[in-house]
């Protein structure tokens, strides 16, 4: 009952808004749903080329450019968007009221945009049409595992509460606090979705792996997976424990959702509702070819108060067509920094570190490449494992001449981002 009164306040605020939200809701939804039609493509075409017309006209960074189509406009990153922070605004949003969206990014270092709040809306509605694609309904209990502040608070006037979100802090994952969260998940009978880092997920099933659970009657309806790949084992366990297919989101914080793993469709479905997205060179701005793998370069749609245009988001993937000939991601392999490279300095297959599974049963395991034939494997283990045929075997895919060390330790600590790096190069930066 509660759920159901949740769902009908929002549509409800949202109506006396003046139906902001749902607006863009059922613009989204025409345009996912009928993909293939012409007028999907038309209105996709019609927010690049306002977004395009608006930048030229309003945002200093551009000024004195000739610049007609999208090709023209350079590809641009998180560095030169701090270095001309203020360049990157547009004029006619300066003295508007815009919301500051920040991340630690993968690298630590902090990176801020604006978002109008237009854009705002816009990212709301995506959230809402993707978490339905995946099983979720507004008012559903939230179970969203991230970075928390030590001080949030679920109260009865609070916004997680008429959200109803339950925050889940990736900090607080060691046995004792998994072994409460999973009395409350049985103890509570509502619906619940699950929203959160791979590798907490992740953590959690070795926990009940480790501890011989059977399956956990949670009521869960949905489980989305963010910001880390989603691993076949993490995939299989969920399923086992939780009864339920986990989908796997592409998004970040500058943007928003980017793309999403269907039930019923290859790869990750791309929402062109609200981006444009090329897979470009990995050194050079040419375009690859579909199946070929380089830079994910995202044009949001939607924010005008400072228009990302062109923006390399770090992350490499590849795109293909599907039988209907529409564009979807094949696979993310994540950031630059977490891709492994032979001693040739050819990249390596994304979950070689994976194979490690194979040796033992660890609490946490990261692969690091720190010179050009230069690799750490570090086990958070108890016991030993056969270091010799696990070099042999790492030897094949890095080359004969690779230089591979093992290190036992008692702990990998987690990002400031609050995600965990399996994988780690420090040798190779990003472009």
């Amino acid at each position: 009952m509660i759920q159901l009164l949740r769902k009908r306040l929002f549509w409800t605020l949202d109506y006396f808004k003046g139906r902001s939200v749902k607006k863009h809701y059922v613009d989204i939804e025409n345009i996912m749903r009928n993909h293939t039609s012409q007028g999907s493509a038309d209105f996709s075409k019609k927010y690049l080329s306002d977004i395009l017309t608006h930048t030229i006209d309003t945002v200093p960074y551009y000024t004195g450019e000739v610049l007609e189509e999208l090709t023209q406009f350079p590809v641009i990153n998180k560095n030169m968007i701090r270095d001309h922070f203020e360049a990157f605004i547009s004029k006619a949003y300066i003295q508007r009221d815009c919301v500051k969206v920040s991340t630690s990014g993968s690298t630590g270092a902090p990176f801020s945009v604006l978002h109008d709040r237009n854009k705002r809306k816009r990212s709301l509605a995506d959230n809402l049409f993707f978490s339905k694609a995946s099983g979720y309904q507004i008012g559903n209990k939230l179970v969203y595992i991230k970075i928390w502040k030590d001080n949030v608070k679920v109260h009865l006037l609070s916004k997680n509460w008429m959200q109803n979100v339950y925050p889940v802090s990736v900090f607080n994952l060691e046995d004792i606090h998994i072994a409460s969260f999973i009395k409350w998940l049985e103890k509570d009978p509502s619906k619940k979705s699950f929203l959160g880092y791979a590798s907490a997920l992740e953590k959690i099933c070795k926990y009940l792996d480790r501890h011989g659970a059977a399956a956990i009657k949670a009521n869960v309806q949905s489980i989305i997976t963010m910001s880390e790949s989603l691993n076949d084992y993490t995939k299989q366990s969920l399923e086992k424990y939780f009864g339920v297919q986990p989908l796997s989101r592409y998004s970040n914080n500058e943007n928003g959702i980017l793309a999403q793993e269907s039930f019923d469709k290859k790869g990750f479905v791309i929402n062109k509702a609200s981006y444009h997205i090329e897979i470009l060179d990995m050194k050079t701005d040419k375009p690859v070819g579909m199946g070929e793998r380089g830079r994910i370069i995202v044009t949001d749609l939607h924010n005008y108060a400072m228009p990302l245009i062109r923006y390399d988001t770090g992350d490499v993937g590849a795109m293909n067509l599907d039988e209907e000939g529409n564009p979807y991601i094949m696979y993310i392999q994540g950031r630059k920094l977490d891709l492994i490279y032979d001693t040739k300095g050819k990249l390596v297959p994304s979950h070689v570190s994976y194979k490690l599974c194979k040796y033992g049963d660890y609490k946490q395991f990261q692969l690091v490449q720190y010179g050009i034939k230069d690799y750490l494997i570090k086990l958070n283990t108890t016991k030993k494992v056969d270091e010799e045929k696990m070099k042999e075997e790492y030897k094949e895919y890095f080359g004969k001449d690779a230089k591979i060390t093992i290190e036992y330790v008692n702990d990998i600590p987690l990002l400031s981002s609050g995600k965990r790096r399996e994988v780690r190069n420090t040798y190779y930066s990003e472009v």
